[in-house]
């Protein structure tokens, strides 16, 4: 497809902005899920064939093979950035990016304080889901990375399609790998190094990741786990909840297991009896969408099922945002307040200090 002329874009990112101020209104629908608000599949996904680590000299072009096992083929470094997800518009960021990102989408959940910002600057074109097809190449990005809810069937368009029409794109590995773990984050980093070109900066986020979760690591090695819920949503008369996904691996650097984490799915809905008959001594509340985190608190002790757990008797509930449990750079921080939470034991004296 030929590319739009300047004079026409001018007018064609008015009526985009026109478009995303409308969506902000529309918001999350009360009851929709992490896995369909940020994209995380609720069935095994294709194992990533990322590119090795970022090396010291990108040369152009190399080929990326990314969600449903699109072949990509990096060009060049993109200039005109479409941030397709929160979580993914924080990858960017984090990596000195910010600037090239031209508009973002999927905005159901809020953006880290020191990103907010910039990031709240950029021309917003959806609330919830992702922005057309015809919508996303009046912008004429050169560049789309998001969770694989951003491409396929209910995203903007498929990689392959994307490549066709001159447009490279990426999914985060987090968002469709089963069982993903933080190595699949750092693989995020390493190939957004490469496709960039800011390999050290890369490297440089990367490395102090690892070093706060394996001192945390280093912490918990000795202790029991910590029986650990995770409450997205209630659904289908129970609770919407994670099985083998990425939370229940950061539940487990953190000194913690998720009571639901041998469920084959990254996502499930469980009955209120299952919940009681696990008997978590922690609930991870996710905060985002139109149910607000105190309505989600008042189901959680208003559920006479729940009444007899110590966790909602006493109130032993961590509330997380989307971005701190997908792919982004919080995800050390994220390690850090579990492990803190599941045993303050043992960074007492880290505090006093």
């Amino acid at each position: 497809m030929k590319k739009t002329l300047k004079g026409i874009l001018c007018i064609a990112l008015a009526a985009v902005l026109a478009f995303g101020a409308a969506a902000c209104g529309a918001g999350t629908e009360t009851g929709t899920s992490a896995s369909e608000a940020a994209g995380q599949t609720t069935s095994s996904a294709p194992e990533a064939s990322a590119a090795a680590e970022a090396t010291a000299d990108t040369v152009f072009p190399f080929e990326l093979t990314t969600y449903e096992d699109a072949v990509v083929t990096f060009t060049h470094v993109p200039e005109r950035v479409i941030a397709a997800n929160v979580n993914t518009g924080e990858q960017l960021m984090a990596l000195g990016l910010g600037d090239k990102i031209i508009a973002t989408c999927s905005n159901n959940a809020r953006v880290a304080e020191e990103y907010r910002e910039e990031y709240e600057s950029k021309p917003s074109l959806t609330d919830k889901g992702q922005p057309s097809f015809e919508v996303v190449m009046d912008l004429d990005p050169d560049f789309i990375y998001g969770r694989s809810s951003a491409f396929g069937k209910k995203g903007v368009a498929s990689h392959d399609t994307l490549s066709e029409n001159g447009i490279m794109s990426l999914s985060s590995i987090e968002g469709y790998k089963l069982g993903a773990d933080v190595e699949d984050v750092y693989q995020d980093f390493y190939n957004l190094g490469k496709i960039f070109q800011v390999e050290d900066k890369a490297n440089e986020v990367v490395d102090e990741m690892k070093a706060r979760i394996t001192a945390v690591e280093e912490k918990v090695k000795d202790v029991e786990p910590v029986k650990v819920f995770n409450f997205d949503s209630e659904m289908d008369g129970g609770a919407y909840t994670p099985g083998n996904n990425f939370t229940s691996k950061l539940i487990r650097h953190a000194g913690g297991v998720n009571v639901f984490e041998d469920l084959e799915n990254t996502w499930n809905t469980v009955s209120w009896e299952a919940v009681v008959e696990a008997d978590p001594d922690v609930i991870i509340i996710n905060d985002y969408g139109n149910t607000t985190l105190e309505e989600k608190i008042e189901q959680l002790k208003t559920n006479p099922a729940l009444s007899g757990l110590k966790a909602v008797q006493e109130e032993n509930f961590i509330i997380v945002e989307l971005p701190e449990v997908f792919a982004s750079a919080r995800i050390a921080g994220t390690v850090e307040k579990f492990a803190k939470t599941f045993h303050p034991e043992l960074f007492t004296e880290e505090e006093e200090g």
